[in-house]
């Protein structure tokens, strides 16, 4: 059951993700030469539900904590550079780590990408809106994308390998390094709306290394 419950957990985690181009307000401008380093919190609402998570950025690491309510249900420790992804579980103290796989294709020509001057402030960032439509899945996304140096998240989508569109029409915006989504929406061609993914506060701020690391007295579950 708790193998069941991970996979779950993982699956449905990947129910969510994107972004769109921008420049953030002078009053919060920052040194374009340094990576994020900071949290982001999250926000996914979809017809049937609402989910809630957490990212802890630093370097070439990424930590995604779930919610239900105010406890944190499961984590995911993801490393860029080893292409690894470990899944943890507070309530069992068990690890497990979490199979990769290759990076899904999507045909390129079945998809519409504008990338507009359209903008709007979001969390104190001047958010561009990129769009991807595709005719053959009757869907378009739309994205609020800033650039504060966001350089992990490309390389965390690919990693993580996620089904939903959020992910995959990301992936396919041509130069899109350094962005990130404040707002991603998929709706049908009728504008109906599907899935909503929010980013609530972003803080930038140090983060402890040991977030990223297995706690001690956690067990693998295939012990």
């Amino acid at each position: 059951m708790l193998k069941l419950h991970f996979i779950f957990a993982f699956l449905l985690s990947s129910l969510i993700l994107v972004a769109q181009p921008s420049d953030k307000l002078d009053v919060n401008a920052v040194n374009s030469s340094l990576s994020f380093e900071g949290k982001i919190d999250y926000i996914q609402k979809s017809i049937s539900d609402t989910l809630h998570y957490t990212y802890f950025v630093k370097g070439r690491k990424v930590r995604v904590d779930f919610y239900e309510g105010k406890k944190t249900e499961n984590s995911f420790l993801f490393d860029l550079d080893k292409q690894t992804i470990v899944a943890l579980n507070s309530a069992e103290k068990t690890f497990m780590n979490m199979p990769v796989k290759p990076i899904q294709k999507i045909d390129e020509k079945d998809l519409t990408i504008i990338k507009s001057t359209n903008n709007k402030t979001i969390n104190g960032y001047k958010c561009f809106q990129w769009r991807v439509k595709s005719k053959s899945q009757r869907t378009e996304v739309s994205y609020w994308v800033a650039n504060d140096n966001f350089d992990f998240f490309e390389d965390f989508l690919r990693l993580w390998n996620r089904s939903e569109k959020l992910s995959l029409f990301f992936l396919q915006i041509p130069n899109n390094a350094g962005y990130f989504p404040m707002l991603s929406v998929e709706m049908s061609l009728l504008r109906d709306e599907k899935m909503r993914l929010a980013v609530v506060t972003v803080n930038k701020q140090k983060v402890d290394p040991n977030l990223f690391a297995i706690p001690k007295g956690y067990k693998s579950y295939n012990q």
